[in-house]
């Protein structure tokens, strides 16, 4: 299980799941009463035809069933008069690195939370993926 460090009422989960190259699930993570919970997801710098999804799966119920979490906010450019834009998953097909939200709405009933990234790419391709996360109290 990735470390905890807490700063006030943040407790930061530096990794999730590190430079992986095949698909992975991080281990379940608690987020019991957090009141946000945000989602770094890093494409490598050295990359050749290399594609990955992220999905994050939640559980209201201590941890034992886990279901696919279809509120992810998305950081996209929005102009100030659209709603937030929710996505079920993220996909990175180059070097770089995106930032979700799990929907604050309804963050607070959830008590873990696990990411998954999904290699969907050709035979033989380059690099890696990141995940890491922080969880607001």
């Amino acid at each position: 299980m990735p470390q905890h460090y807490t700063y006030g009422k943040i407790v930061y989960t530096p990794t999730l799941l590190d430079a992986i190259t095949g698909t992975a699930t991080s281990s379940a993570q608690q987020c019991a009463g957090a009141r946000s919970v945000g989602i770094e997801f890093t494409e490598g710098g050295v990359v050749l035809n290399r594609s990955g999804v992220l999905t994050i799966t939640v559980s209201l119920d201590g941890g034992t069933t886990f279901r696919a979490f279809n509120m992810l906010i998305d950081n996209l450019v929005n102009a100030n008069d659209e709603n937030l834009t929710r996505v079920a998953s993220k996909t990175r097909a180059s070097a770089g690195t995106d930032i979700l939200w799990l929907d604050p709405l309804i963050v607070g009933a959830i008590t873990h939370f696990k990411a998954t990234v999904t290699f969907t790419d050709g035979a033989t391709p380059t690099g890696d993926f990141t995940v890491k996360a922080v969880v607001c109290y």
